[in-house]
């Protein structure tokens, strides 16, 4: 016959190794937001990666995108995200994608871009005629008393020109009209019409050599009017910039932190 008390022992049991599986379950979770957070630090601690492209490892913080996580950038302006294509980093603004070309990340924060889609000739254009525009982001014209002008093409205007307007004929016989003067100074009906800034450098190159997609190619510079002053703070205290929630966070070793990694820690989100 069977001991009286095995059925109670086999309950007795069953608890016990189930408050020690509770147990060890919380014990191996205890370190995971901790490596969560180490993940963090390293990830926005690392430059991105672009075969070919020469300005990529100078570009961190405010940015993201390719291999680094949305919480390695600043979520203050949604045009911060970057891709790598053709083995070219290209930032989209207001709908617009440029060539990134020199990024400046000292107190300045200057970004020097061209329009992608007039990167080889005025006459490769897109279906995106749209202007350059800056409106609502945190990039604004660095215009710094260089000189910058805007350039201004139309396309299909056929009219007699002014001083100050110039043209070629793309292979389609479209004719193209640049200048950089007002186009609401010549008479015509352009199919589109299309506006961006150029640097003092490139007004002066257009002015003497007439080469307007040399002009193009040299783009223009953009500021980004962000607060990298804390980031600076940051990384002078060894961390690497980032966001969790909307907000700004120094990520550390040793998880992150408010504003340096000797201000106080917070608990970070797991969310990228």
């Amino acid at each position: 016959m069977k001991p009286l008390f095995h059925h109670s022992s086999s309950i007795l049991l069953f608890f016990y190794f189930y408050a020690v599986s509770l147990l060890m379950i919380s014990i191996i979770d205890i370190p995971t937001c901790m490596c969560d957070d180490g993940d963090k630090y390293t990830n926005c601690n690392t430059a991105f990666t672009c075969e070919g492209s020469s300005i990529a490892n100078s570009l961190n913080y405010p940015f993201w995108g390719v291999n680094r996580e949305k919480y390695c950038g600043s979520v203050s302006d949604p045009n911060m995200e970057l891709t790598c294509e053709d083995k070219v980093l290209k930032i989209t603004i207001n709908s617009v994608t440029y060539r990134i070309l020199e990024w400046d990340d000292s107190i300045v924060q200057k970004l020097t871009v061209a329009r992608d889609d007039y990167w080889n000739d005025i006459c490769a254009t897109s279906d995106n005629h749209k202007n350059s525009t800056f409106d609502n982001t945190l990039f604004q014209r660095d215009v710094g008393g260089s000189g910058s002008a805007n350039l201004t093409l139309l396309y299909d205007c056929n009219t007699k020109l002014p001083n100050m307007f110039y043209s070629a004929t793309c292979d389609n016989n479209i004719k193209v009209v640049y200048t950089l003067a007002d186009p609401a100074s010549i008479t015509c009906a352009p199919t589109f019409i299309v506006g961006f800034p150029i640097t003092g450098v490139q007004v002066a190159q257009l002015l003497t050599q007439n080469d307007v997609n040399q002009a193009l190619e040299g783009g223009f510079d953009l500021k980004w009017n962000g607060n990298y002053t804390q980031c600076q703070v940051c990384i002078a205290s060894h961390g690497a910039c980032g966001n969790d929630k909307g907000k700004f966070r120094c990520f550390c070793e040793d998880g992150a932190h408010t504003t340096s990694c000797t201000s106080a820690t917070v608990s970070s989100s797991k969310s990228k």
